[in-house]
């Protein structure tokens, strides 16, 4: 009798939870245009709602989303949660969790958004080609335990997040064209095996694999940070002992190695997951695919210069300054930064 109590209270626990779960709604519309990365620089670009990045979704742990993809471009696509502990039939891989959704086709995810934490999402198809032409964005969970919080614990005044991405815009072009042609072509389908057997049966009688022609590799000339390289990336302004919360997310396919100057960031969570024991850097790696969280804290007024230590990314093309860099404006209690007004410089 005990056990049948505790079952009810326990599935009257789950339904009480569920109702008071706030559902956010968002619409993904997929498309292919022409990003400006720089005034005179135009990608062609794959987007959502006409956007590189993507939307950002920012919920409460337990929340409810509910994405709709429409998918108006002739390639197939799929999203992928990233980091999150969701139903599978939602985790967004083609041909493992579901058939990818096809050009004028519409899909709507929905999860319980958990765990708390910096996560983002991508597209999952052709992901090589289809993150870094633009198909990725921010995921944010805050925790329900607001008292223990990251924020609440370091006493956050600013939340602020970057998402990085580098690109070759000569190779998007070129195989988003192509990609585009090849599915637009009568009768032209992908090729799709049940089990390896079967793939195996097919070569054995004549089948050609793709691997057998080399695809065009990618050579990285810009790295974007929020859509855009230096100086189009927004400078973060503070003061004086204002904690401010950096979430850097690396959407892209190769590391970068953000250098502070003139301050030291504790390291409190790297892919969503709170670190037990924080520790503090002043060059911070940023992986493909890892998301990290800094606590920053400038002591020392002034205009202080982040970039990408691995110093090609800090180019635009091949020249310098560029690409993953930005300026961080730390005031003093009057709001006074430096004398010296910071000047763009393209090349040095």
């Amino acid at each position: 009798m005990k056990k049948i109590i505790f079952f009810i209270m326990l599935c009257c626990f789950f339904v009480s939870s569920s109702l008071y779960a706030k559902t956010h709604k968002y619409t993904f519309v997929i498309s292919i245009g022409y990003w400006n990365i720089l005034p005179d620089v135009k990608v062609k670009s794959l987007m959502i709602n006409n956007k590189i990045p993507g939307p950002t979704i920012e919920v409460n742990e337990g929340d409810i989303v509910e994405v709709k993809v429409i998918n108006k471009t002739k390639l197939p696509h799929t999203i992928h949660w990233h980091g999150l502990e969701i139903e599978n039939s939602q985790d967004g891989v083609p041909y493992v969790t579901q058939d990818p959704i096809e050009g004028g086709e519409s899909f709507i995810y929905r999860f319980v958004a958990r765990p708390a934490g910096t996560h983002f999402w991508h597209c999952h198809w052709s992901t090589l080609l289809h993150i870094s032409g633009g198909m990725y964005g921010p995921l944010i969970i805050h925790s329900k335990d607001k008292k223990n919080s990251i924020n609440n614990k370091y006493h956050v005044k600013k939340d602020i997040t970057l998402i990085v991405d580098s690109i070759d815009p000569k190779w998007q072009s070129k195989m988003l064209t192509m990609m585009e042609k090849m599915h637009a072509m009568e009768g032209k389908e992908e090729k799709v095996f049940s089990s390896v057997e079967q793939y195996k049966k097919a070569v054995e009688k004549g089948y050609k694999s793709p691997y057998l022609k080399p695809m065009p590799k990618p050579k990285y000339t810009y790295h974007l940070i929020n859509g855009h390289p230096y100086p189009l990336v927004k400078p973060i302004i503070t003061k004086i002992g204002e904690a401010v919360r950096i979430r850097i997310i690396n959407a892209g396919n190769i590391p970068h190695y953000f250098h502070f100057h003139g301050m030291q960031l504790l390291v409190v969570a790297k892919d969503g997951n709170t670190l037990k024991q924080p520790y503090y850097l002043n060059t911070i790696p940023s992986f493909p695919g890892q998301a990290i969280d800094v606590i920053m804290k400038p002591e020392i007024r002034g205009w202080w210069a982040v970039h990408d230590h691995a110093e090609w990314g800090s180019t635009n093309n091949g020249h310098f300054p560029g690409g993953a860099m930005f300026l961080i404006g730390v005031a003093d209690k009057n709001g006074f930064i430096s004398k010296y007004k910071p000047k763009i410089s393209l090349t040095q």
